[in-house]
């Protein structure tokens, strides 16, 4: 039985992580980028819990050590500057993470390090500036025919999109009548780079603003200092400058949001910088939502969904969509690897559609915890000074008892052990 072709869409996180274990047993994989070369760029990203030990069953815990970002920890501080709660990372190798991971990094290098120890591996090949323009699923013919953007068609066993929170797989599986899945946080938040200075501060740093806006930095090298705003409402407005605005319309855009604030001492550095700092044209901004499917649709019979583009919890959603891309990549190409172990077994066409389902069976009890998060309401983002007052104080006070402790008990994403199946088709050597 010839050894099953799969076409993956996107380059990103979770189709290189797919690429990875579906090598494993043998599969004749495909990896379509819409860019022309490999995007690996984007803000600092972690991994918890499960992340972690896939990370280590992967192989690739060195070259992710080899890029971490040296961030002591998370603390928020008053608008004068002065710190009123801190939260080290915890950094023993046990135990619960705290608001800093153990292991922070650039979404850049993960992207690079997942695609260096995929690219020479037999059976996956990367092809870029391509997209997929067609699906075509026919009940009296196996497989997907899928035609790109270079009008090239070949028929797949199974078809992954992997492409983002935007996934042009998404709509065109669902179909254009199907209702938008995301579900609005209510805000949105802008991500730039500046140059560092000498006496920024290391741990991610957090400040509360009247008006429901919160300004955060976070210097992952020395030379660099990333800045996030986030502001709640005025989501229209935000999102038609996205649309239709230029760079430099949706820098103004945000620069006028916050100027009121320069008397926190930062302030008039972060909006000059924003506004004339060529390392400010990394400027990435995002309404923040979470892909919420229903039941039943994270796919369409060989066609299915991976990370962001099936259940993106949101950077705001407890940290986890990078540990959340891994996890599905790893009980994805388990569930392939038993249906085609099954189909070889009984000399039949292996059903990659039912391995769909059951990997979204798997996953989503996972996904809903990693997406129960509150509203970006009063409690993240509050109206009034008295509303920042309470919620520094009440930081200090988890601070004091150092509340993530009470968090590792409770938290099964925090077990140092697999808690999703061994599928033994994807030991590597090592594991045999």
């Amino acid at each position: 039985m010839p050894a099953p072709k799969v076409l993956i869409v996107g380059a990103g996180i979770a189709g290189p992580a797919l690429a990875f274990w579906l090598a494993r047993i043998g599969c004749d994989t495909t990896v379509v980028e819409r860019d022309a070369a490999l995007r690996d760029t984007g803000q600092q990203v972690d991994l918890r819990g499960q992340g972690i030990v896939l990370m280590r069953k992967m192989g690739i815990e060195a070259a992710v050590r080899a890029v971490l970002c040296d961030e002591p920890g998370t603390q928020i501080v008053d608008r004068s500057g002065r710190p009123r709660a801190y939260f080290p990372a915890n950094k023993s190798g046990k135990g619960s993470q705290s608001a800093t991971s153990e292991y922070e990094f650039m979404r850049g290098d993960l992207v690079r390090i997942l695609y260096d120890a995929t690219r020479g591996l037999d059976g996956v090949t990367y092809r870029f500036g391509l997209q997929v323009e067609c699906l075509e699923q026919r009940e009296d013919s196996p497989g997907v025919r899928v035609v790109l953007s270079d009008q090239t068609s070949e028929t797949y066993d199974l078809v992954v999109g992997a492409d983002g929170v935007g996934s042009p797989t998404r709509k065109l599986m669902l179909g254009p009548l199907f209702p938008d899945p995301r579900h609005d946080l209510g805000a949105h938040a802008a991500y730039f780079t500046i140059p560092a200075r000498h006496d920024d501060p290391r741990p991610w740093t957090a400040c509360h603003l009247p008006g429901r806006r919160l300004v955060m930095t976070r210097k992952d090298r020395p030379e660099t200092l990333r800045v996030s705003l986030v502001v709640h409402g005025d989501c229209a407005e935000l999102d038609a400058v996205d649309r239709s605005g230029s760079l430099q319309d949706r820098k103004r855009a945000w620069a006028q949001r916050f100027e009121p604030f320069r008397d926190y001492p930062p302030m008039t550095r972060f909006l000059d910088g924003l506004l004339h700092a060529p390392e400010a044209d990394d400027l990435y901004t995002q309404h923040m939502s979470q892909i919420r499917l229903p039941e039943g649709c994270w796919s369409r019979g060989s066609v299915v969904l991976l990370g962001d583009a099936a259940y993106c919890p949101t950077p705001m959603g407890g940290g986890l969509g990078t540990t959340a891309a891994l996890v599905g990549a790893y009980v994805l190409a388990g569930e392939v690897a038993g249906r085609w172990c099954d189909a070889e077994r009984e000399g039949a066409r292996a059903d990659f559609a039912d391995a769909a389902r059951e990997y979204e069976r798997l996953m989503r009890p996972f996904i809903a915890r990693a997406q129960h998060v509150p509203e970006l309401g009063w409690l993240m983002l509050p109206e009034t000074e008295w509303g920042i007052w309470i919620v520094q104080t009440v930081a200090w006070v988890l601070s004091v008892v150092r509340i993530e402790r009470l968090f590792g008990w409770l938290s099964s994403e925090e077990s140092e052990e697999l808690t999703f199946p061994e599928y033994p088709a994807l030991k590597g050597g090592d594991e045999r």
